[in-house]
């Protein structure tokens, strides 16, 4: 006599084979978004092979030197900062702040970069936040990291004519940024705003 499955039975038969089915569809759709995204990841570092960060930025940045700035509120407290600079527009630019050009640098804060005739229809409490850079190209405190000769005196005669607003994100700290952004300032040759003892011009890029 042939056995026959009994209702109750045949429905926790069906039960497991649903769940079962289920179960592998929502597997396929679950592992093909890791590997969609861990696609897109190959193809950024099948772009980047062979670059050395902060150099990168070089790459797309017109505009890269490097100088020396002080922080506003404490002036004897020095940095310096290899700048990489993208303009958003003729009048605005906008920079990236490395304590080197290797690959261990660190980024250490933003710099942006306004002509004239935006800093001065700044109201004055803005304009408390805002330096100039002629002091440190008239001093030779400024350096080129990518042109030499006359292309780089074009292009610091051009830094010349704009005021930039400056935030150290890392101030203190050896193994991570300690502590709030600071602002920072330019060498102006004004007191407080200095050169530190032995900086006469900038330094070379490592």
């Amino acid at each position: 006599m042939k056995s026959r499955v009994t209702a109750p039975k045949a429905f926790r038969v069906a039960t497991v084979l649903v769940v079962f089915f289920a179960g592998a569809i929502f597997g396929v759709f679950l592992a093909r978004g890791p590997r969609s995204t861990f696609a897109q990841a190959d193809v950024h570092r099948a772009d980047a092979a062979g670059i050395k960060a902060p150099i990168a930025e070089v790459l797309h940045c017109p505009l890269a030197f490097v100088g020396v700035h002080l922080q506003k509120d404490q002036p004897t407290n020095a940095q310096t900062a290899y700048h990489f600079c993208k303009p958003l527009n003729e009048s605005v630019a906008q920079c990236l702040l490395y304590d080197g050009t290797g690959a261990d640098a660190r980024l250490i804060g933003v710099e942006y970069l306004v002509n004239d005739e935006i800093f001065r229809a700044m109201p004055a409490e803005e304009q408390a936040y805002w330096h100039d850079h002629e002091n440190e190209v008239d001093a030779g405190l400024l350096r080129s990291l990518t042109q030499h000769g006359d292309e780089e005196k074009a292009t610091l005669a051009k830094v010349r004519t704009l005021h930039g607003k400056i935030f150290h994100t890392w101030v203190a700290g050896k193994t991570y940024p300690e502590g709030p952004p600071k602002l920072f300032w330019a060498i102006t040759g004004k007191a407080p705003f200095l050169a530190p003892p032995g900086v006469k011009s900038a330094p070379q890029s490592k």
